[in-house]
């Protein structure tokens, strides 16, 4: 297997272990790829661009991250309609959470 592969599979590896949410992970990854390039997120463009999840899934546990304060929906002002995505009060805590499943599995090999 190639290494990058190898690296992948590892790091995800202990996320099998917690009761977490694949896609939640999944859409999570996508956003702060984005984010980390500078690009704001519209409700739409995740529908868009995710193909790994049917819109009513996308929709389900977006709805599930904007009530546990996980993601943040802001309206846009020229058309309060579009959604911007953000991170919410809690986003950052369910980063360290996935990160910290990764050090512990990280110990353990």
């Amino acid at each position: 297997m190639k290494y990058k592969i190898n690296h992948l599979l590892s790091a995800i590896a202990p996320l099998s272990q917690k009761k977490l949410d694949m896609g939640e992970v999944l859409i999570l990854s996508f956003l702060q790829s984005q984010w980390a390039s500078g690009r704001d997120i519209r409700v739409n463009d995740l529908l868009d661009e995710v193909k790994s999840l049917s819109t009513a899934s996308l929709n389900r546990k977006l709805k599930k991250l904007k009530k546990s304060n996980v993601l943040t929906f802001k309206a846009l002002a020229a058309d309060e309609r579009v959604k911007i995505l953000g991170p919410g009060p809690k986003y950052f805590d369910y980063l360290v959470e996935l990160e910290s499943l990764v050090k512990m599995h990280e110990k353990l090999t």
